[in-house]
């Protein structure tokens, strides 16, 4: 019982974690200009890789806009549910939400991996990128996993 309530404190602490990293690294990338942080700028990586996927560039950006709502209505619910897994609900949302998580994050690896596996002509920019990006986005795999096996264990 300790350990479980400690591992909900270190989960408790990585999507604080998250949060404010992905708000400070969506903040960043818009107050400075474009060359500046270009690893980090999805965007570009859609505009110029989108196309080779079979993706035009304004329903990649619209596709991008809703995955990023989407990763933080996860992040909000899984890191609201944790603090409240005492409440049968909570845990159920957490539990869904963190379930959902697994196959956003999956998907998103897969999408920033696909460039590379396609072996698709990339400048170093764009290379950079699919990798930062698929690297976190199998990290938020593995959170929404122990999130996940975390409320299980909790409401057996």
């Amino acid at each position: 019982m300790l350990l479980l309530k400690q591992m909900i404190k270190i989960l408790q602490i990585i999507y604080v974690f998250i949060f404010i990293l992905s708000i400070s690294l969506i903040t960043t990338m818009h107050a400075l200009p474009q060359p500046a942080l270009a690893m980090f700028r999805i965007p570009t990586n859609l505009r110029e890789v989108g196309p080779q996927l079979g993706l035009v560039w304004p329903t990649s950006l619209e596709v991008y806009h809703v995955f990023l709502l989407l990763f933080f209505i996860v992040l909000v619910l899984n890191g609201i549910g944790l603090y409240r897994l005492h409440i049968p609900k909570w845990q159920s949302v957490c539990r869904i939400s963190s379930f959902f998580g697994l196959f956003l994050a999956w998907s998103i690896f897969l999408f920033f991996l696909l460039p590379l596996i396609l072996k698709i002509n990339l400048d170093i920019k764009n290379l950079q990128t699919s990798i930062v990006y698929s690297f976190l986005s199998f990290g938020f795999f593995i959170v929404n996993l122990l999130t996940f096996a975390l409320v299980q264990e909790k409401r057996n």
